[in-house]
């Protein structure tokens, strides 16, 4: 029986993630390659069948090397992360994360702006009739 994903990365796994979602698939020697800093290669080798174990990844075999890539898209992946993190850490509450972005400063008035924006556009589509195209062409 395969094991369930974990849901929250280390930020090593999270590094060699990266490397994977940017580059499609990598051997884990290109992934090493790709890493920032000195990384020694059985300690690349070891996080990449961590995550393999976990489900995050998978391989092919080429010749005497094995290919990994990632078996989610990095937005499935920081969905199920995020809403790991909002029910351990903010118990449940999406708004209380937010709040907190607000208040610690992480949030520029340009990212509020981005937000306000999109919350427009949601609540103008969940309107009845709402996103209708208008006569003669494009949105």
């Amino acid at each position: 029986m395969s094991r369930t994903a974990s849901k929250t990365f280390t930020e090593k796994e999270f590094e060699i993630m990266g490397v994977i979602w940017e580059s499609g698939e990598a051997t884990a020697r290109e992934i090493q390659a790709r890493l920032p800093g000195e990384r020694h290669y059985n300690s690349v080798l070891t996080i990449i069948r961590v995550l393999e174990r976990k489900g995050h990844l998978a391989h092919r075999v080429k010749g005497k090397a094995h290919v990994y890539r990632a078996r989610q898209q990095p937005e499935k992946s920081r969905r199920r992360v995020l809403s790991h993190m909002v029910r351990q850490v903010f118990d449940g509450s999406a708004a209380s994360l937010v709040l907190h972005l607000v208040d610690t400063g992480a949030l520029t008035e340009s990212d509020l702006q981005a937000v306000r924006q999109r919350l427009a556009a949601r609540t103008q589509a969940a309107k009845p009739g709402g996103a209708k195209t208008p006569k003669g062409g494009a949105k």
